[in-house]
């Protein structure tokens, strides 16, 4: 699903924006760090930042009810001739398998170094996107 040019472009950004949605399709979208673990899967993990106590996060209840994602990593330059975006959507799921889990938070890992300060233990879920569809629009080099 990822050309070698919009695997670059998402390995070369820090941050991507994740819109899921509820049982009833009230949207949702938040930042994430995320990895490329290959041409058709992206994975995201619940980390330390600080979080609302007690509850478990928005985000990760709408992929159980539904399980369709977006993520969306752009661009931005006041030269307008410079804005580009990768927008993939699919379906996204926390991921059981420990093999599967672990390859995951080695690449999380190897992208952030705040993750390894951090930790992604067990109590960390890691969510796996798997890509449906990919759409680019406008300037993926730097």
């Amino acid at each position: 699903m990822l050309s070698p040019e919009v695997r670059s472009f998402l390995e070369r950004a820090r941050r991507a924006h994740l819109a899921t949605a509820s049982a009833d399709a009230v949207p949702h979208v938040v930042p994430v760090c995320f990895a490329v673990l290959d041409e058709a899967t992206l994975a995201f993990a619940i980390d330390d930042k600080p979080k609302a106590p007690g509850r478990s996060l928005k985000r990760l209840r709408n992929l159980k009810v539904n399980p369709r994602f977006a993520l969306v990593v752009d661009v931005w330059d006041e030269d307008w001739s410079r804005l580009g975006y990768v927008l993939v959507s699919g379906r996204g799921a926390e991921i059981a398998d420990p093999p599967r889990r672990a390859f995951s938070v080695r690449a999380l890992r190897a992208r952030y170094p705040q993750y390894v300060a951090m930790g992604l233990g067990a109590g960390h879920p890691v969510v796996a996107l798997a890509i449906d569809r990919v759409h680019v629009w406008g300037r993926l080099a730097p």
